[in-house]
């Protein structure tokens, strides 16, 4: 395990963005402008996992402040529902919602931002322009859902051929970010490139109209809040499913489940009811706030969920890139998203854009059920704890779709039950259960020990690390004035401090 430590410093899926924040701290930018030079780079060389095309969300610390920012966009206002619900789809022009992303990049510059985005994408417009060779997530990416996607003509010219350590150039995608480095970050929601992304988006069947970008607007947000004490935890609210996380971690101490040892398998077991009954109260009551009709501020704690009968159920995979900066100032948690792995894989102007509208729920009558102008339930979260024990304040975040509220929780136990250092609490095996309204189904990392069930659960061990979320953390300790930069070894992040 990589574990960096300096006053600054980046941790986040690759090298090259993790560079560019770098450079950006060095020439004196602060947390929030070097978040916005990770993003774009990670937009150009991981375009499977995020993007212009796609939402982001952040968590940060600033000044004793937090701050929290739904950077996720509504369903166009030519979304058919009727014809979402009949058909179901997963992928495709019915599950393009509007991208908020490159809206959340201006909230940042505006409100937190010392530098100009001309020089906070520089990075990111040379290597789209010039290339970059692709590594082994995106090669493995591309193999892996190539037969799902290379239907769409614009992905396929764009990444259908791609293999690690291929030389990957998207000159559409530098020509979009150049105008928004030159021209502001309304020009991708108000100008020429919103009026072509339309034009594109239209002629592949999306029900997309200028207005629909013109309208987008982010959401500053207050973050909901766990107290435990000597721990207080924050987490974003609905959309995003970031309440699963802390009923999670409620769900630990109420149901004494921290009275097993890392090994004791018998956790595993304890963990199959609260996992069924976090996420059916998740896909019934959460989605947009707008629609939802419970206040999610008096259901962070697991004994005050009420559940239903559980409805459909779907999986997304690994979805998703989060990153950390700090400056010694300024903490920031920063994820961003397509959903699937290269989104609906409807492509323009070498922006692949998100599938979130299949977030959406097939049934009526739910804070969910999809409608045109509303929100879906959003996968993305951050979980940052404020430990009063040991002075210190943690920020985490992962790659893992539906299972993030789990991975969190992992981390989260790892650390404060099991005594782990951040880079331990990254690196130890996992656990994750796989049907999250059963809670009969769990993957077993290798290294857990033989697990055999009391409750007729159904275990897989697996061998590749991969399917139980990719993380990264930092650990401010504001007694000594350092951070601590965890990337996990699952995937290909790296940390680097200064």
């Amino acid at each position: 395990m990589k574990v960096t430590y300096g006053r600054k410093g980046v941790s986040a899926d690759h090298p090259l963005a993790v560079a560019a924040g770098l450079k950006v701290l060095e020439n004196g930018g602060n947390a929030f402008d070097a978040s916005i030079a990770v993003s774009a780079v990670l937009s150009v060389v991981h375009p499977f996992s995020g993007g212009l095309g796609g939402d982001g969300f952040i968590l940060a610390l600033s000044n004793n402040e937090i701050i929290a920012y739904n950077g996720s966009g509504r369903s166009p206002s030519g979304f058919n529902a009727e014809e979402y619900m009949a058909k179901k789809p997963l992928r495709g022009p019915l599950t393009v919602t509007i991208p908020g992303l490159v809206e959340m990049w201006g909230y940042i510059v505006e409100e937190y931002g010392t530098k100009d985005l001309r020089d906070l994408l520089k990075p990111a417009i040379s290597l789209a322009e010039n290339g970059f060779y692709a590594d082994r997530a995106l090669g493995a990416a591309v193999s892996r859902y190539r037969g799902e996607l290379e239907a769409f003509e614009e992905w396929k010219k764009l990444y259908g051929s791609v293999e690690t350590g291929s030389l990957v150039r998207n000159r559409g995608l530098a020509n979009v970010l150049r105008r928004i480095s030159s021209r502001g970050w309304d020009e991708f929601y108000y100008g020429r490139v919103a009026e072509d992304l339309v034009s594109g988006l239209e002629k592949q069947g999306v029900g997309i109209s200028l207005e629909d970008l013109m309208d987008h607007e982010g959401l500053e947000v207050e973050p909901l809040k766990l107290d435990l004490g000597s721990r207080v935890l924050y987490e974003l609210p609905p959309n995003s499913q970031g309440i699963s996380t802390l009923q999670m971690i409620s769900a630990l101490h109420e149901l004494e489940i921290d009275k097993y040892g890392f090994n004791d398998l018998r956790r595993i077991d304890a963990w199959s009811e609260p996992t069924k009954k976090i996420y059916t109260f998740r896909d019934r009551n959460i989605g947009d706030p707008e629609a939802m009709t419970i206040d999610p501020r008096g259901f962070v704690k697991y004994n005050s969920i009420k559940t239903e009968a559980a409805g459909s159920e779907r999986l997304s995979d690994r979805d998703t890139t989060f990153f950390v900066v700090d400056d010694g100032e300024n903490l920031v948690g920063f994820i961003q998203s397509l959903f699937y792995p290269f989104g609906s894989g409807v492509t323009t102007l070498g922006i692949v854009m998100q599938n979130r509208g299949s977030g959406f729920s097939y049934e009526k009558g739910l804070p969910n059920t999809p409608s045109p102008r509303k929100r879906p339930l959003h996968t993305l979260s951050i979980l940052m704890v404020d430990d009063h024990e040991r002075n210190s304040i943690y920020m985490i975040g992962c790659a893992g779709g539906d299972y993030r509220p789990q991975i969190h929780t992992r981390i989260y136990e790892n650390i404060f039950v099991y005594n782990m250092s951040l880079g331990e609490a990254l690196a130890a095996p996992r656990f994750i259960y796989t049907d999250l309204s059963k809670g009969s189904r769990v993957i077993i990392e290798e290294g857990l020990g033989e697990y055999r069930s009391s409750l007729g659960i159904e275990a897989q061990v697996i061998k590749g690390q991969r399917s139980t979320g990719l993380v990264n953390a930092a650990r401010r300790d504001r007694t000594k004035g350092y951070t601590e930069f965890a990337p996990d070894t699952r995937g290909t992040a790296i940390s680097i401090a200064i």
